[in-house]
């Protein structure tokens, strides 16, 4: 048997009635770590720069280099005539689109025009029709009318009222003196309504009018426009200098050249020489044998 004792468990250690430790201040924040800056100036960092200077100073080059040429291009010949076609087409092209523009103005000027006319002629026939009937209708009275009511400048010109039957015209033989001044106050007002409604539309025709001769002039101008355009362009260029150096059609043609006949051709030539020689003597020898007509063979009648 073992002498060792067991060991008795720990007891909790006794807390002692001690006043609590303050807490400790807290620390200060740590800021950024600042970047170290790179020597460039030692070691491999002078060698990088040098080579950045170089390739910057390269592609300034490069980009000068380009500058100066595109100028060059810019100021030889074929560029100024490739910037002369350029600008023609542009002019050209300019032209065309305002040509078209005008054109499309030009045919909503017209269908304007004759649509405006044709309400023109349309109200001038109604209210050339209006001054003449209404007054003449006037004259009459109306089923519907009331003879003791009064007449407004805005009714006089009112068309009969619609209902069934409808209101018909009438004079009766001898008038009522209601129905008479009735009738001579309606032809009053009617005959004023008219005179200011023929009035307020002859101003309106002569502005109407004023407008269609507007339009209808600025159609005419691109008319006459489009036509000087189309004998400008069927005219045929000026003529080009003759040069010098053309041969003109002037010039005498070469003279043929003398080819050297053979001797057969030539036999032959100088046989139709002694031929025709021999002709005309025979015909100077028949000349000379005809006799001489004396006058004393005349015979005297």
């Amino acid at each position: 048997m073992s002498t060792e004792e067991p060991i008795p468990a720990s007891a909790p250690a006794p807390v002692d009635n001690a006043q609590p430790v303050p807490p400790t201040e807290p620390t200060a924040p740590v800021g950024p770590k600042k970047r170290p800056r790179l020597d460039l100036d030692s070691g491999a960092g002078g060698r990088e720069r040098k080579r950045g200077k170089s390739m910057f100073g390269l592609l300034v080059g490069t980009l000068n280099k380009a500058k100066i040429e595109d100028k060059e291009r810019n100021a030889s010949e074929a560029a100024k005539k490739r910037q002369l076609i350029e600008q023609r087409l542009q002019n050209k092209l300019r032209k065309e689109t305002e040509g078209v523009r005008r054109a499309e103005e030009a045919k909503k000027d017209k269908v304007v025009a004759n649509r405006r006319e044709e309400e023109l002629q349309l109200k001038d026939s109604l209210y050339k029709y209006r001054r003449t009937h209404v007054p003449l209708l006037s004259n009459f009275l109306l089923t519907s009318d009331d003879v003791f009511s009064t007449i407004s400048a805005e009714n006089a010109l009112s068309n009969p009222p619609r209902t069934h039957p409808p209101p018909l015209f009438y004079l009766p033989a001898v008038l009522l003196p209601a129905q008479a001044s009735f009738i001579a106050r309606r032809k009053a007002e009617v005959a004023h309504a008219t005179t200011a409604e023929w009035a307020l539309f002859h101003s309106e025709r002569t502005t109407g009018i004023a407008e269609i001769n507007d339009l209808r002039q600025r159609v005419a101008d691109e008319d006459a426009r489009k036509k000087l355009e189309a004998a400008v362009a069927v005219e045929p260029p000026p003529e080009a200098p003759e040069d010098v150096d053309v041969v003109m059609d002037t010039e005498p043609a070469p003279a043929p050249m003398e080819v050297d006949k053979g001797p057969e051709e030539h036999k032959e030539a100088q046989r139709a020489e002694e031929e025709q020689k021999e002709k005309e003597k025979e015909k100077e020898k028949e000349k000379e044998k005809e006799p001489e007509a004396d006058d004393d063979d005349a015979v005297e009648y």
